[in-house]
């Protein structure tokens, strides 16, 4: 509803909106330094620090509900703003509020030093192995296969010694006697793991160990891992239980927190895994597996975060932190109304990132079960495929939990404030549906999108030229505007009053094609609420509703006579038109815009660009797309990289040289010829699908009124059947064509021609070809008619 703000308001939206995209725009590449514990995922500081001073001014209020890693939360303490975040996953609450217990330097040291004599003896002789020159050493790798167990041998990959070896210790790990790197696993190093083997552990870690995890095998956790201490090998069960009691018998509770946070930020290190990984991913492999010394990591770990938190200019030892840890709503329902500039914020999303229960790899040492926690079980936000809770936490939940987070978000936001929310709606083939979906969403709750801002101020048709929503690593922020009460759309459940007011409108001044008057609209807009079965929009109690509609989408042309506005979100779209038509009519001019200078496009900026074009968050809309098969309407106008990772531009072949009469040229050469002769009639966005097959289409365009056009071609010297005819138009409808066209060098059968009457196809036999060619394109006019 940008449209009805005053020039002023509009302006400053306007000039915000533009700062955000050219300054987010400066930003390039990924940084990990903040990366304080396992996953601080798709976030980075610098991008979240621009959006927050670009929508927000010093001193205001930001909200943060899903605070994850906290990252958002520290961008807004740095840019001396008020933050009020929330993170109710307990590992990731208590790793990101690490900047507000930050012990003395002094006493980090002191720590360490007493950590590491208490604990090198015991890790010498856990990771112990000899060197070939005979000195006694430690390990840093052990590189390994699961199944079948082998440490030698094993599986090939590029982590190995230059002959294979296993058993590694590298730069200033190296042998100090030899200055040997690596050596293969001999039978000394079998008999001392068999050693380690025999150890037990105590009978507090074998509880420990021994804790049920919730299956979920999406993330990995299924039957064979739903025990804590599958995920580890006994080594790091020893080491880990060792640094644990040291860390544990520390005096100072901000120095203990401190090297237990150090701590639980190498787990993912200990626990089996691929010889490249350093996620947090529960993924047991059987083959090519390292194992590392836990000793080294601690101490790297404890180094790392030391120095990165004392980075933080708002890093205090007080131990008080912005980040509560409480469900969402009961957060929210606490803040004053109102009261936020900004709400920042990443809520999770997908089946594939539960991350609670991805949390489960750390909630053993934290002394917590998730599958014992009845209230985070119910109150999560979450898509998961874990057979305990997938019927409660579906997708249809996880839109409801969504919808009251934007209800919740619309409260605390002051009127003009702002809503960005760092987002990814997968799976990929919905995107389009779960942004307008999101969208749609928004608008109930009473922001509108700033996707769709004009930025170009006068553009009447109210198109799209600038996107607010960037990508980051494949994923997006979003940025939405918290309307005042006089200017929000008006819903009925999910029906746009405002769409639906417009559409009366507009189709009352095409049926009369002169004004309509006040009355007309209402009785046309009281028919058309009945139909979509919400009476209640009749009713007196809803008439300053009605009214207000009215005013917003017609204007007075003469006494007690009204036409519709001509600047409004709806204006230019086309209602009539199945959505995979108006998607394909836009695909040409997408691509046009993502490939200039020569430029390649992911399928995601694709889709996002072309979300663009279409009305924003409609019911209706979000219900044609469910269908549309998206890669096939862009397939037309670009092709995939080998990887399939991006696309480029598809260019029509050049014909061959040297050739004068059509029938010399083979059906592939053909459809490029048919193509330039659509150029030559003044079609747009000439695209040759190249290539055999049964899809039944070899060309698509446009016609000079931007109508989609599918063309077949054949180079028959017999007359075309109607199946061809019949192919077409299956196509056609699927992909949303306007007009379809058959071009052939012979003629058609009787079926044919009946067939083309029936889906209104365009037939070009060989006559008219041959005047065709005649006309446009005269160095082929021979040989053309049938032969």
């Amino acid at each position: 509803m940008y449209w009805l703000f005053d020039d002023e308001t509009r302006e400053s939206v306007r000039k915000t909106v533009e700062l955000l995209v050219e300054s987010l725009s400066t930003v390039s590449g990924s940084t990990q330094s903040d990366q304080l514990f396992p996953y601080v995922g798709r976030k980075d500081f610098r991008k979240a620090s621009i959006v927050v001073d670009t929508l927000s001014a010093a001193s205001d209020t930001i909200v943060d509900p899903f605070s994850g890693s906290g990252i958002f939360t520290y961008a807004a303490v740095a840019q001396k703003r008020n933050i009020l975040s929330n993170e109710w996953e307990p590992f990731a609450h208590r790793m990101s509020t690490a900047p507000w217990r930050v012990p003395a330097s002094a006493k980090v040291t002191t720590a360490r030093n007493k950590l590491v004599d208490r604990l090198t003896p015991r890790m010498n002789y856990l990771y112990r192995a000899i060197c070939p020159c005979g000195h006694e050493h430690v390990i840093d790798t052990q590189f390994f296969d699961r199944s079948p167990l082998r440490f030698r041998d094993v599986t090939p990959h590029p982590r190995l010694g230059r002959n294979g070896e296993t058993v590694t210790y590298r730069r200033a790990r190296r042998c100090p006697i030899c200055r040997t790197t690596e050596k293969f696993f001999d039978a000394d190093d079998q008999r001392h793991l068999d050693e380690i083997s025999s150890i037990e552990l105590s009978p507090k870690y074998r509880t420990l160990f021994a804790q049920p995890l919730i299956k979920n095998s999406r993330i990995n956790l299924s039957d064979n891992w739903t025990t804590y201490g599958n995920l580890f090998p006994h080594r790091s069960k020893l080491a880990l239980a060792d640094i644990w009691d040291a860390i544990t018998d520390l005096e100072e509770e901000s120095v203990q927190l401190f090297f237990q946070d150090a701590f639980l930020a190498i787990i993912p290190q200990a626990k089996y895994k691929d010889y490249r990984s350093k996620s947090q991913d529960m993924h047991v492999p059987e083959v090519q597996l390292r194992e590392v010394n836990i000793m080294f990591r601690f101490l790297e770990s404890i180094e790392r975060r030391d120095s990165r938190l004392r980075e933080y200019e708002f890093s205090t030892p007080s131990g008080v932190s912005p980040i509560s840890c409480a469900d969402f709503r009961a957060f929210m329902s606490n803040l004053e109304p109102k009261s936020a500039q900004l709400v920042l914020t990443d809520p999770p999303w997908s089946d594939g990132n539960a991350y609670f229960e991805k949390a489960q790899l750390y909630h053993p040492w934290l002394d917590y079960s998730l599958a014992d926690d009845l209230e985070r079980l119910d109150g999560e936000m979450v898509v998961t495929d874990a057979p305990s809770r997938s019927v409660e936490h579906g997708e249809d939940r996880w839109w409801v939990d969504m919808a009251q987070f934007l209800g919740c978000a619309a409260s605390v936001t002051r009127d003009l404030g702002y809503l960005a929310m760092y987002f990814r709606p997968i799976p990929v083939r919905r995107w389009l549906e779960n942004l307008n979906k999101l969208k749609l969403q928004a608008r109930i709750a009473g922001f509108e999108p700033l996707l769709t801002v004009d930025v170009s101020g006068d553009d009447p048709s109210m198109r799209i030229q600038q996107s607010a929503s960037f990508v980051f690593s494949q994923d997006m922020v979003f940025v939405f505007l918290k309307l005042p009460e006089a200017l929000r759309r008006r819903f009925v459940g999910d029906l746009d009053l405002d769409h639906l007011a417009y559409v009366t409108a507009a189709r009352l001044q095409e049926a009369k094609a002169m004004p309509f008057s006040e009355f007309e609209w209402r009785r046309e807009f009281s028919r058309r609420v009945l139909d979509e079965g919400v009476p209640e929009v009749n009713l007196p109690a809803n008439e300053h509703v009605v009214s207000e509609l009215f005013e917003r989408y017609t204007r007075e042309v003469q006494p007690g006579l009204f036409l519709i506005q001509t600047q409004t979100p709806f204006a230019g779209q086309l209602f009539d038109v199945p959505a995979a038509e108006r998607l394909f009519a836009y695909v040409p001019t997408v691509v046009r815009e993502l490939t200039q200078d020569g430029s390649s496009f992911t399928y995601e900026k694709f889709l996002l660009r072309l979300a663009a074009y279409v009305e924003n968050g409609t019911r209706m809309l979000i219900q044609e797309v469910q269908g549309v098969d998206m890669r096939a309407i862009l397939a037309p106008y670009a092709t995939a990289s080998e990887d399939g990772r991006v696309f480029v531009k598809r260019e029509i072949p050049r014909l061959p040289a040297g050739i004068s009469q059509v029938m010399e040229l083979n059906p592939s050469q053909f459809e490029q010829f048919a193509a330039e002769l659509l150029k030559r009639q003044g079609f747009t966005d000439v695209a040759v699908q190249g290539g055999s097959g049964d899809r039944g289409v070899d060309i698509v365009a446009k016609d000079s009124f931007g109508v989609s056009i599918v063309v077949q071609c054949k180079r028959y010297i017999g007359n075309v059947s109607a199946t061809p005819v019949q192919r077409l138009h299956s196509f056609a409808v699927t992909r949303g064509a306007g007009r379809r066209m058959v071009v052939t060098t012979s003629g058609y059968t009787r079926d044919a021609r009946d067939e083309a009457v029936r889906t209104d196809t365009e037939l070009i036999d060989g006559s008219r070809l041959e005047e065709l060619v005649a006309h446009l394109m005269p160095e082929f006019a021979k040989g053309v008619g049938p032969q």
